[in-house]
């Protein structure tokens, strides 16, 4: 399900948004229209459209990665802030849209979210990523593979099930994991496993 052509494939592994609107735009001219072409243009525009200080491209998409990890710690105490706050986080993802459009929406809108995913996990081979001791040490690169892990969960079904948010959540869910299942040979097994743990303390 959500198989692409290699061109699509290549669109959806680069990372950097300049160079994706010049290839969509090229995408969109040459490949055929499986009816989602207009809805991938308005994905791009509503992750990465208006100004920013400075010149940079925002990305709204990667800022859910970044801050669905708090919810979920905070929608132990307060779910139905936390649910609201998923719902308006579905609303920036044209969930509803992509859900109209049928395989071929909600096929953009998987690949989008792989790629936001795609690069917050890039941004965690940063110096600044999992530091240790009040920010002063870098933790070992076991350290950063777990709490990578845990972000994960944290951001998919931990925030999913603490918010009773499952089914609205679930192509999110599915997108980042499986955009994580590729990042080392690892990854899935490691994630099923955290899973599990979690599983009688969520």
């Amino acid at each position: 399900m959500y198989e692409q052509t290699a061109r699509w494939n290549e669109y959806y592994r680069e990372l950097e948004p300049a160079r994706r609107r010049t290839m969509l735009s090229a995408l969109c001219a040459s490949e055929p229209d499986d009816g989602a072409n207009a809805f991938r243009q308005a994905l791009l525009e509503a992750r990465h459209g208006g100004d920013r200080p400075g010149g940079r491209e925002q990305d709204r998409f990667l800022y859910l990665c970044v801050s669905f990890v708090p919810l979920c710690q905070s929608a132990r105490l307060f779910r139905r802030s936390a649910a609201k706050e998923i719902e308006a986080a579905m609303k920036l993802l044209r969930l509803g849209e992509a859900l109209a459009l049928g395989e071929a929406g909600e096929k953009a809108l998987y690949w989008e979210i792989r790629n936001a995913a795609a690069r917050y996990f890039k941004t965690c081979e940063g110096a600044g990523y999992n530091r240790a001791l009040f920010g002063m040490m870098a933790s070992g690169d076991e350290g950063r593979l777990d709490r990578i892990c845990r972000d994960v969960w944290q951001m998919t079904d931990g925030l999913a099930w603490r918010a009773r948010m499952e089914a609205r959540m679930a192509l999110w869910c599915r997108a980042v994991k499986d955009a994580y299942a590729v990042t080392d040979g690892g990854a899935a097994r490691r994630l099923a496993k955290y899973a599990d743990k979690m599983r009688g303390g969520r």
